[in-house]
């Protein structure tokens, strides 16, 4: 992980240093996860971090992230209410194009690290947590889709969904009981809503 920061900081200052134009843009914003093959309902959380955008051309750039994104997915039935809560350290790799004034749209592969995932269950105010991590694959691979709104004074707005083109379930899991993912598919679905600042 420290590895993957430090080249991505490294490329930042290339960028940087030999682009006509080049902003660092620090971004917030909400998450409305879910995960394909599970019947549940849309989980909230929250995404940030910071990217790099070059601008190639007047009205076409590169962006580069690196964000910390809660996700995962959410189901209820019979009074009971199960979690999984999937926390990813995001890298996405977009093309931006600036369509009228400052308003964009954006298109590109993310990379995606599991940094962390839990279990939770609630039933009659008892909750139950439990890691996760052996559930789940280290690395996903999904395609961003999004448009945006860059005003003068700094302020940006965006809105993306997030298309998971490849199964995070871990084929090889299998625990105490037998449970197993042996043929199972499942991927991330994500909308995010984000604010951020261009310097």
């Amino acid at each position: 992980m420290k590895k993957i920061v430090a080249l991505l900081l490294l490329a930042f200052a290339t960028l940087h240093a030999h682009a006509q134009e080049f902003h660092v843009i620090p971004k917030i914003g909400l998450n409305f996860a879910n995960m394909t093959g599970i019947e549940g309902s849309m989980k909230p959380g929250m995404n940030i971090g910071v990217s790099g955008e070059w601008m190639v051309t007047h009205n076409v750039a590169f962006e580069p992230g690196l964000y910390f994104s809660m996700q995962g997915s959410k189901e209820s039935e019979g009074g009971i209410t199960v979690k999984l809560n999937t926390n990813y350290i995001n890298i996405p790799l977009l093309a931006k194009a600036y369509v009228y004034d400052g308003f964009h749209v954006f298109v590109g592969p993310q990379i995606g690290i599991n940094a962390s995932t839990k279990a939770k269950v609630k039933s009659s105010g008892v909750s139950i947590s439990a890691d996760a991590d052996k559930m789940m694959k280290t690395m996903n691979l999904d395609l961003v889709l999004g448009i945006g709104y860059q005003l003068d004074m700094g302020l940006l707005l965006s809105l993306n969904y997030n298309v998971g083109l490849t199964n995070v379930l871990n084929q090889d899991y299998r625990d105490d009981y037998g449970t197993s993912f042996k043929g199972e598919k499942s991927r991330h679905s994500v909308v995010q809503l984000n604010v951020g600042w261009r310097f």
